[in-house]
């Protein structure tokens, strides 16, 4: 199971792209496996029968994809989608209501228009991940559901109006423990950098690889790559690959009945006792407690 880093096809416009899901048939296991993606992403989870009730993990937080959730993650933030157990039918659906908005489009578009100058303080607080308020949601869902059937020049006024109300949201919940601060212009040389950076890691997170190993890829110094590491991910590069070798694990978990300490080899731990100890910190719980959540 390789993790993906998403490429949102944006077929209206490249600034954003909305989508809308339906499901009509029983499922369980992984929906969206571990992932993350350069967008903005704004999800919204409708299910007032309580068909397909789920959870999303966005790093090391665990929360419910039920009726009335929306959540907000920053570009590089990964998370995954899994559902508990599904009855959905045709007749009984429940759905969930997507928008993807490009970084560099809302960076141009706070220095064109400047009343739209408060989107800058909600992109910091999209770096931890934000779960919006039942009221937003409320507001959110009339102007998400069905959008991807409008025009472009309508979208895009259901974009800013979405922007303003994801803006007003003060009582968003913060969900990560630390940030993520993926963000650099497109079409630059350390925007490469860093994609080959995240390639290589998603090739070969489960062998021994070193900081030497990505330098030599990368062709940069050991040095340079530290700070590469420091500056857009906000985490040293032994801590990301922990980390996303723990989500890798989280996949794993969910997926499989495997034991615990294959998981552990599969994701690239050598030491189960070490495993179990970085797991525990990360996600408040052991391993086989957080395979339980999914059972």
């Amino acid at each position: 199971m390789r993790p993906i880093i998403e490429r949102v096809h944006k077929d209206v416009s490249p600034s954003w792209h909305f989508a809308d899901y339906h499901c009509t048939e029983s499922k369980t296991g992984v929906q969206c496996g571990w992932h993350y993606h350069d967008e903005i992403e704004l999800v919204l989870y409708y299910d007032p029968l309580n068909v397909s009730p789920g959870k999303i993990i966005i790093d090391d937080y665990i929360g419910d994809a039920s009726n009335n959730n929306a959540y907000l993650t920053g570009p590089g933030l990964p998370h995954m989608l899994t559902c508990v157990s599904s009855t959905a039918t045709p007749e009984t659906p429940s759905s969930s209501h997507v928008l993807w908005l490009d970084q560099s489009w809302l960076q141009s578009l706070m220095v064109t228009v400047p009343a739209m100058s408060a989107v800058s303080d909600l992109l910091v607080r999209a770096n931890k991940g934000l779960k919006l308020s039942k009221a937003t949601f409320d507001a959110l869902y009339p102007l998400m559901n069905g959008a991807s059937q409008l025009k472009p020049s309508a979208q895009f006024l259901r974009v800013v109006e979405i922007l303003m109300l994801l803006c007003e949201d003060k009582s968003a919940q913060t969900l990560t423990s630390r940030p993520f601060c993926f963000y650099v212009a497109k079409d630059t040389p350390i925007f490469d950098k860093l994609e080959k950076a995240q390639q290589f890691i998603a090739d070969n997170y489960n062998t021994q690889i070193s900081v030497e190993d990505i330098c030599k890829h990368l062709h940069m110094s050991e040095s340079s790559v530290y700070r590469m590491f420091e500056k857009h991910f906000a985490e040293s590069f032994s801590d990301h690959l922990k980390n996303h070798r723990l989500g890798k694990a989280c996949e794993w978990l969910i997926r499989s009945n495997i034991a615990v300490s294959v998981v552990s080899e599969q994701v690239g731990f050598t030491n189960l006792s070490n495993f179990n100890r970085q797991f525990r910190a990360a996600k408040g719980m052991t391993p086989t407690a957080f395979r339980r959540l999914f059972r």
